[in-house]
C-alpha cells in the first residue's frame, strides 16, 4: 500500500498538525533534529500478513496491509499545573478517524479500518501514541496492473502460449467390469480452432 496519499490525506483534513505530517520507513525515537514542531504526526507501514491462497485454476488470496500513525503532542503542564495530552490524543483519535475509516485509499482495497492504539511514550515534554490501521485487499488476476491490480508469473506464462489450434479426442470404452482394452473405439480432431 501506497503511504504517501495516506499522508496528504491527513494533511488536508487534519488541521491540528498544521501540515506536519510526514512518513518515516521505520519509527525508531527520532532524533530531535528530524523532529518537526508539535503537534506532529508520522505515517509509518505496519505489518502485511496474508491468506491461503484459495484457487486452483487462477490466483485469489486476502491480504492485510497495516500502517501506522505515530502522534508526538507536547505533553506541557498548563496554567492549572495539569496536563491535557490525553485529551489531546482523544481529539486527534477523532481527527483521524474522520479522515481514514471507511475510505479506499486504492482502487482494489478494501476500506480503511482501525487496528488499535498504543502509548509509546510520556515524557516532561511530549506524549507519544500509536494508532494502528489496516486495509484488506483481494489479490485476483480481475483488473488490470495499471489500475492498482496485479498480474501473476501465471497469468503471465498463459498469456505467452500460444492460440489453441487443434483439438484431439480419443474415446476408449470401458467394458462393464474389465476397464478400457487400449483400442481408441472413437476419435474427434477439430482442427483451425483459433478462426
Amino acid at each position: 500500500m501506497k503511504l504517501t496519499p495516506i499522508i496528504a490525506t491527513l494533511r488536508a483534513r487534519c488541521p491540528v498538525f498544521d501540515n506536519r505530517v510526514a512518513g518515516a520507513a521505520q519509527f525508531k525515537n527520532l532524533p530531535d533534529t528530524g523532529k518537526l514542531r508539535l503537534p506532529a504526526a508520522y505515517v509509518v507501514p505496519g505489518d502485511d500478513n496474508a491468506s491461503e491462497q484459495r484457487s486452483q485454476s487462477d490466483y485469489w488470496q486476502t491480504i492485510s496491509e497495516g500502517f501506522s500513525v505515530i502522534i508526538f503532542v507536547s505533553n506541557g503542564v498548563d496554567e492549572r499545573g495539569q496536563s491535557a495530552s490525553f485529551d489531546v490524543v482523544h481529539d486527534i483519535r477523532n481527527m483521524l478517524f474522520r479522515a481514514l475509516l471507511g475510505w479506499n485509499p486504492e482502487p482494489t482495497g478494501n476500506p480503511i479500518t482501525y487496528d488499535g492504539g498504543t502509548l509509546l511514550d510520556v515524557n516532561r515534554h511530549e506524549l507519544i501514541y500509536q494508532f494502528d490501521f489496516r486495509v484488506d485487499t483481494e489479490l485476483t488476476e480481475n483488473g488490470d496492473e495499471g489500475e492498482g491490480g496485479f498480474i501473476s508469473r501465471q497469468r503471465d506464462e498463459l498469456n505467452d502460449l500460444g492460440e489453441l489450434e487443434t483439438l484431439s479426442v480419443e474415446v476408449d470404452f470401458i467394458d462393464p467390469g474389465t476397464g478400457p482394452d487400449g483400442e481408441v473405439e472413437h476419435r474427434l480432431v477439430l482442427d483451425n480452432l483459433s478462426n
